[in-house]
């Protein structure tokens, strides 16, 4: 029991690097994955093939091809940033282009009835999204956005492959050290704990999904 005590700080560092990566993937998957997602149901052509193109391009390749694609190519352009950097923009451009797409279907299915309703009572465009076609679409997307950032914070666990210690990393160190001191018997607890850490930081989405849905009454 003693080696898992003398585990632990290196433990919480590494879980403490995958709850700052979720963060920042999190938040920048919903903000540029909203954004791109209302600006790709506008009806301007040039927009619309770039947003495309972009969701297409990030929707088709697995999280990890975009990780590996991140942390190989930027140096070979002369940009050269951290495992942790390369990570936070590789798992945000994944994130992003699937909530986009899930934003704009749930934008374009609701009926276009409404919009030009709304444009008969004099709201402009900012305006019917704001308060006829957003408030709706997110009843509609909240289920699909929550699943796609749940699997965002899962795919923080693949950036070991690209150098970044995390919380999965940093207790396979933890293991590999305790059995070569002969006590893998203790080993099963840090796989708990990796677990229960997981499920600790996706939990709170779950809550937010739920509050959320309470106050829009889905």
């Amino acid at each position: 029991m003693s080696a898992i005590i003398e585990s632990f700080p290196f433990l919480m560092k590494g879980l403490l690097n995958t709850i700052w990566l979720s963060i920042c993937c999190v938040l920048a998957s919903i903000i540029f994955g909203v954004l791109i997602g209302i600006i790709r149901t506008i009806e301007n052509r040039i927009t619309s093939i770039i947003t495309k193109i972009f969701i297409t391009i990030f929707r088709g390749i697995p999280s990890l091809v975009v990780l590996f694609l991140v942390f190989f190519l930027l140096p070979t352009l002369g940009i050269h940033i951290s495992s942790f950097l390369s990570a936070v923009i590789g798992l945000s451009l994944w994130g992003s282009a699937n909530v986009a797409e899930a934003v704009r279907g749930s934008i374009q299915s609701i009926h276009k009835g409404q919009t030009e309703a709304s444009y008969a009572l004099g709201l402009n465009y900012p305006l019917t999204m704001r308060y006829v076609i957003l408030p709706q679409a997110t009843k509609r997307v909240l289920p699909s956005i929550i699943g796609i950032l749940t699997n965002v914070i899962q795919s923080t666990a693949l950036t070991v492959l690209i150098g970044n210690v995390e919380f999965l990393k940093s207790a396979q160190i933890q293991i590999e050290r305790i059995e070569m001191s002969g006590q893998s018997s203790v080993v099963f607890i840090l796989y708990a704990v990796v677990l229960i850490g997981y499920f600790l930081i996706c939990y709170p989405l779950s809550l937010w999904s739920r509050n959320l849905e309470k106050q829009l009454k889905v």
